[in-house]
């Protein structure tokens, strides 16, 4: 914002305190997030997220019109966060197999963040209009296009099997997001472990045979989950 400019809210009145109404905003989306997660975006409602906060479903109002603009705004809150670190994964210098395995690792991990389960438990087929549809597929898109082009740079190389990139894609996501369904931590696996594992299970799944001694997560110097 230049200097001297005055931000408007929704209801055109003067935002005196723009610095809290962004810390304001994020915790409903944080609220919004985790009731989406747990009710599934039919069943929940505008007084099931202010339950969650412990505000008045009006504090939601002044900052967002509808659900619709809620479940948007969660999501692609998530899915640029996720896309951030990706981008950065991949501009990495380093050989392509331990820059997808990082991908997929980050991924994974996504399914145990409070805020992130939603994308992945909720489809983006939510009944919402176009627009918003559109709004929200448009980072998702960014984000399959950047594991196709680590795909087709590890097949360049020879690092990873020849194969349908856009059906590997669908495939390596789709795989990396099932623990958000499945897992629940009395079931014996520590999320490291799930995290770790199904990391080394796609990885193997890519890598020609030649490459697969390959263990980029076990590299000297790499973070550990």
């Amino acid at each position: 914002m230049s200097d001297g400019a005055v931000e408007v809210g929704l209801r055109g009145s003067v935002v005196r305190d723009p610095e809290h109404r962004e810390s304001q905003r994020r915790k409903i989306l944080e609220a919004a997030a985790r009731v989406f997660a747990r009710k599934g975006y039919e069943s929940s409602t505008m007084v099931d997220i202010a339950n969650e906060m412990g505000v008045s479903k009006g504090i939601l109002y002044y900052q967002f019109r509808s659900k619709q603009e809620l479940i948007v705004a969660t999501r692609v809150a998530a899915s640029g966060a996720a896309l951030k670190r990706l981008e950065e994964i991949v501009a990495r210098p380093e050989p392509v197999a331990h820059r997808m395995s990082d991908a997929l690792r980050s991924l994974i991990e996504s399914n145990f963040d409070e805020f992130a389960r939603h994308v992945i438990l909720i489809t983006t087929n939510l009944g919402l209009d176009e627009a918003h549809a559109a709004e929200v597929r448009r980072t998702e898109r960014i984000y399959e296009k950047l594991i196709r082009d680590l795909l087709r740079e590890g097949i360049i190389d020879g690092s990873f099997v020849d194969a349908d990139i856009r059906l590997t894609t669908f495939t390596l996501i789709r795989a990396a997001q099932t623990p958000a369904i499945w897992y629940r931590p009395d079931r014996g696996l520590a999320q490291d472990e799930v995290v770790q594992g199904l990391t080394d299970q796609l990885m193997r799944s890519i890598l020609v045979p030649a490459h697969r001694t390959v263990a980029p997560d076990s590299r000297e110097g790499s973070p550990q989950s």
